[in-house]
């Protein structure tokens, strides 16, 4: 479907990237009646006013039902598809579109695209400012900074825009095509929103679908999930594909295509350029700890040398880098003990990448909403590394189940756990018992909304916290 066939625009969620959309849908669609619905009532901040001035009608609660007449509804990422709205357009065949898929279809500029269930907003940021570096015009946003449907109008059409993409956003794309894409790795996330991880990894992949032989796909070598779809033939599109991997000595990514990016036997990371091996920096000289944050730095400068960034910008940027908020952010340092708020860790597998950065002696701080993982593994996965962990949130009671089955298994090898119930009580309690050397992290391992209205608030309480602490000595 063409914008300029399109009679009657709904919009659906009016928060984060459903005002911009509304917006872009009146300008991009000038002839079309455009409708922004909300079924959760009207926005706190001045977002009906807004959207009223500009010609939207804005439907909320109650009254946000599809109009009959829709023949387009752009869906926020926030909103499932159990929403009546969304039912509603399935129902009578109305296509669905996310706000990227608008974006796409007025903004001119050059995506890199990232996804992948961890590691994407550290590997967009650190993209976004390898370009910054080099002197190029960039603008970063998607699912982390600013909608993409805020940008047609606002950023300068020669930028290069870095759009961290989730799965949420992917799922109802078109024809969004970015010229390069990056997939950093898959592991089971989001089971309550898409069913099943087979759904959830297909709206992942359908970065690389629309792509073309002129543009770039990137994959990690050396994450699972990725190599079984790449085995089942399931990475479609037309792009040329490299893949990167921190495998010391790893030339080759599977069925023996090379590597455009890696780390040699010294440690010393590289990237393909011109057919030709060019060095970054030394591992031990990244600015960010933790071995997936080797892989996010290759996928970072593999990324931004395709998007024609020199490899010095990308060498520099790698060693100064100071990181993204909420992930691996050090909170503070009160008598000897480092806090360090990993809030974005919302799932196992974020957790998992977390603990490899510090070598024992960490107070973990678990729990929050539950998205129906499974948490053996994890339990099992902190044996050695953590001294105790706090639980707290609306899974405490799962993972205490978890790491009292991990007891009965391996007695005293097991972890000891605490049941706190909340992120302040955890703190406290870690306080007391933590000693010089030692870490306190929060890396729950859940998503927040079941006592925060997203991770960067919980993580700002987090460091609230740890002021409190600071301020008391």
């Amino acid at each position: 479907m063409e914008l300029d066939e399109v009679r009657c625009l709904a919009v659906l969620g009016l928060r984060r990237s459903g005002r911009p959309a509304a917006l872009l849908a009146r300008r991009a669609a000038p002839r079309a009646r455009v409708v922004a619905l909300d079924e959760g009532g009207a926005p706190p901040d001045d977002t009906v006013a807004v959207l009223q001035a500009a010609g939207v009608e804005v439907l909320v609660g109650p009254a946000a039902v599809l109009p009959d007449a829709t023949d387009l509804l752009v869906k926020s990422p926030g909103v499932p598809d159990e929403s009546p709205a969304v039912r509603a357009a399935v129902r009578r065949g109305v296509p669905l579109w996310s706000e990227v898929e608008l974006a796409c279809r007025v903004l001119p500029n050059p995506v890199v695209g990232i996804t992948g269930t961890n590691g994407k907003t550290t590997t967009t940021e650190l993209t976004g400012a390898i370009l910054r570096r080099a002197g190029r015009a960039v603008a970063v946003g998607g699912n982390v900074g600013h909608a993409l449907a805020a940008m047609p109008g606002e950023v300068p059409p020669e930028a290069t825009v870095v759009a961290e993409l989730s799965s949420f956003q992917l799922e109802h794309i078109e024809r969004f095509r970015p010229a390069v894409a990056v997939l950093l790795n898959l592991a089971e996330d989001h089971i309550d929103r898409h069913g099943t991880y087979r759904a959830y990894a297909d709206a992942k992949l359908r970065v690389f679908e629309n792509q073309t032989g002129e543009d770039v796909a990137l994959l990690c070598a050396d994450d699972r999930g990725v190599l079984d779809e790449a085995a089942a033939g399931r990475l479609t599109g037309a792009a040329r594909r490299g893949w990167f991997s921190g495998e010391p000595g790893r030339r080759e990514g599977p069925a023996g295509e090379g590597l455009v990016a890696g780390v040699d036997a010294d440690g010393l990371l590289w990237v393909l350029r011109d057919a030709r091996v060019r060095s970054l920096c030394r591992r031990d000289a990244l600015a960010l700890r933790g071995d997936h944050n080797v892989l996010n730095s290759l996928a970072a400068a593999a990324a931004a040398c395709a998007a024609g960034a020199p490899v010095a910008a990308a060498a520099e940027t790698l060693r100064t880098f100071a990181g993204v908020p909420h992930r691996l952010q050090v909170a503070g340092v009160v008598g000897g003990v480092t806090y360090v708020n990993d809030s974005k860790a919302t799932n196992v597998a974020a957790t998992l990448k977390a603990l490899t950065a510090y070598a024992g002696g960490v107070h973990l701080v678990l729990g929050g909403y539950d998205k129906g993982a499974e948490f053996g593994e994890l339990a099992a996965a902190t044996e050695g590394r953590v001294r105790r962990a706090l639980l707290i949130g609306a899974t405490a009671e799962r993972l205490a189940a978890a790491f009292a089955a991990r007891a009965e298994t391996v007695g005293a090898r097991a972890t000891p756990y605490v049941v706190c119930g909340d992120l302040g009580n955890a703190v406290r309690t870690a306080a007391a018992s933590a000693r010089a050397g030692e870490v306190v992290l929060l890396s729950p391992a859940c998503a927040s909304w079941d006592q925060y209205r997203d991770y960067e608030q919980r993580g700002e309480h987090f460091l609230e916290l740890v002021r409190e602490l600071r301020a008391k000595g």
